[in-house]
């Protein structure tokens, strides 16, 4: 994993096992830099459910790039509220702040985004991803990301009372000296 160029096997989430927004091309070249984060409600037909947010950079050579991930246990979703930041949400992680979702009802949730940085190219789009854990790391393994027994529906509201928002660092006047770098040739960033 700590190679120049690991080992990455990044396929696209089967039909139906994921959630995709991509947003319109981008007018001009966007650096991000720090953490980040996704801000959502959900509902799911199991008391808990994990969750991984991945962004991605949808090129204008019709290539996709991997940026960054974060990921969620929803019954672990309580931040702690004196280090929590919009752009870095912390996690409180405290067995007595554990919390199953509501049966029948939405909750709102923060993914933390771990740190990034990258340069969007003008003409490029982000997509965010939201699905179960894995498949987008060369070495990650969750030891229990499956409900007991049959499978988890997830829902994700998106409303006025509910809204759904993706929190980027983004710091103006960033340039880069290239256009878009080859696939596998930004480090821990493949290409599909």
């Amino acid at each position: 994993m700590w190679t120049a160029t690991p080992a990455y096997n990044w396929t696209p989430n089967p039909a139906g096992t994921a959630l995709t927004y991509t947003t319109a091309p981008l007018t001009e070249l966007t650096g991000v830099i720090g953490s980040g984060a996704l801000y959502a409600w959900i509902q799911s037909s199991t008391p808990d459910v994990d969750l991984q947010v991945t962004i991605s950079e949808l090129r204008p050579d019709g290539k996709e790039m991997y940026v960054q991930s974060g990921w969620l246990r929803s019954s672990l979703r309580r931040l702690d509220a004196s280090k929590s930041t919009e752009l870095q949400p912390v996690l409180s992680l405290r067995r007595k702040h554990v919390e199953p979702l509501p049966q029948g009802e939405f909750a709102p949730i923060a993914v933390p985004l771990y740190y990034q940085g990258h340069a969007y190219r003008a003409g490029s789009r982000i997509r965010v991803t939201i699905s179960a854990p894995g498949g987008d790391q060369p070495v990650w393994a969750f030891a229990d990301t499956r409900p007991k027994t049959g499978t988890a529906t997830v829902t994700f509201a998106h409303s006025p009372t509910q809204p759904a928002r993706l929190v980027l660092p983004v710091v103006p006047g960033v340039s880069v000296s290239t256009g878009l770098p080859p696939c596998l040739g930004v480090r821990g960033e493949p290409c599909r």
